[in-house]
């Protein structure tokens, strides 16, 4: 493999020259194409891609189609592993020994969101972010969200790069357990991903288990800012898993959408769920007691919101168990996990 970094590199000049040129393209359809013919934009963090895992033998060569479709064949058990994501960051190091991640997102090293920023400080992976450093890398598999653009995961297959585009805009629990698996699929960490998963379910059921009997489903909303968690988001999984009730789905909000002071005061929330960096929690609280709105809401007069650091709010990966249990100690009580 060492022997074909040359060969890889000899590679970027072109590589580099064909991403000038998609780009240039891009700019020049997107002005002459009449407006009817674009893509219609859609809201933020829409899903993107297929969420079904589909591998194949478990001996090798290994197979798996990704989100995109795309079928990826590895030849052997990975020993150079790149992630061009957030998500797939965090799946990666949850199953996969850190020396064999040699590539991360930028997202790994920023410690207000990162959940394996220690790691990545202590094993020092680049930042993957463009086909020249992917190539430095000389990895032998790249997991990339399946949601970012698809021209550099077509160059890096150019390159004869195996790469496998993930699906991480989860609605449910359940579909995170399978990326955990899928992940040790791809990786050759069947065992630790097994491990993974039963480290994952265990506290998501002790987490639901703490809900007492007969006590009715509390009422609450999650925001994102000026956003909120309808139907078809994980947030409804959530809350569903732990006995409660998401209003915004309730009220048929669908997906992640924008939430009016009007939305609010109509719902009246009985909890309000947020996030904030890490250190600004009391002054994101604050901040939201500050709006009237919210102000009105029984969450705020019962002193229930809660607002928790975005490595804990935010994670769609095998860290989401953390958001399950911090939810159910706000809800009921009991001792952490």
């Amino acid at each position: 493999m060492r022997a074909a970094i040359p060969q890889k590199l000899a590679r970027h000049s072109s590589l580099a020259a064909l991403v000038v040129a998609m780009v240039c393209a891009s700019v020049v359809v997107h002005r002459v194409t009449p407006v009817a013919m674009l893509r219609t934009p859609e809201r933020p963090f829409a899903g993107y891609g297929d969420p079904r895992v589909r591998t194949g033998p478990m001996s090798y060569p290994r197979q798996a189609v990704g989100a995109d479709d795309e079928r990826v064949t590895i030849g052997a058990r990975p020993k150079r592993i790149v992630s061009q994501g957030w998500a797939a960051d965090e799946f990666l190091y949850a199953s996969v020994p850190p020396e064999r991640v040699v590539g991360v997102s930028e997202s790994a090293y920023q410690d207000r969101i990162s959940n394996v920023y220690e790691l990545a400080r202590r094993y020092g992976p680049v930042v993957a972010n463009d086909p020249e450093r992917v190539l430095r890398a000389d990895p032998d598999l790249v997991l990339t969200p399946v949601e970012a653009r698809s021209d550099v995961p077509g160059l890096l297959r150019a390159a004869g790069i195996p790469l496998y585009r993930i699906y991480t805009t989860f609605q449910t629990l359940r579909s995170i357990e399978e990326h955990i698996r899928l992940v040790g699929y791809l990786t050759g960490e069947d065992a630790r991903a097994g491990l993974e998963v039963v480290r994952f379910r265990t506290i998501v059921e002790r987490a639901a288990a703490r809900k007492p009997a007969g006590t009715r489903s509390p009422r609450v909303l999650g925001l994102g800012g000026t956003y909120s968690y309808g139907s078809q988001t994980l947030m409804t999984d959530i809350l569903r898993v732990l006995g409660a009730e998401n209003v915004a789905a309730t009220n048929g909000m669908v997906g992640y959408d924008r939430v009016t002071d009007e939305h609010i005061v109509r719902w009246n929330p009985e909890w309000i769920v947020a996030g904030a960096d890490r250190g600004q929690v009391s002054a994101v609280r604050e901040r939201l007691l500050a709006n009237p709105a919210i102000a009105a809401t029984e969450a705020a007069q019962r002193g229930q919101i809660v607002v928790l650091e975005n490595h804990v709010f935010l994670p769609l990966s095998p860290f989401t168990a953390a958001l399950v249990d911090a939810l159910s100690l706000a809800f009921y009580g009991g001792e952490p996990s």
